[in-house]
């Protein structure tokens, strides 16, 4: 029997040069290595890169870790990371582990994708 995935990563672009990875269901230790190379992929082909939790129901202390590790290669690479849709559960790990000071945290992708957006309407 072939063992059952508890994630899924989808990514996308918008008319920014930003990407937007999608992570769903579980990170933790069990995936996060699948999460650093999509990362990684995307980190060459833009800098500016949104991680999108909507669906993320599960973050235990590896999952953190590997999202602090991408923030850390994007400021790296001279770019930036921002986080959006974060559960209530997801929200509190990042509070509990002070974390959320290190991201800018938005409510929807859409929200966090514009913020890379320079320019600001009048």
């Amino acid at each position: 029997m072939a063992p059952v995935r508890n994630y899924h990563i989808d990514t996308s672009f918008s008319s920014l040069p930003v990407a937007v990875l999608f992570l769903n269901g579980r990170l933790d230790a069990s995936n996060c290595s699948e999460v650093h190379r999509v990362f990684s992929e995307l980190l060459r082909q833009s800098t500016s890169i949104v991680i999108d939790c909507t669906e993320l129901e599960f973050l235990d202390s590896s999952g953190l870790g590997a999202i602090v590790s991408c923030l850390r290669k994007a400021i790296e690479a001279g770019g930036d990371l921002r986080l959006s849709g974060l559960s209530n559960n997801v929200a509190l790990l990042f509070e509990l582990t002070k974390a959320q000071r290190l991201f800018s945290i938005y409510n929807d992708s859409t929200a966090a994708v514009a913020s890379f957006n320079p320019l600001k309407p009048e």
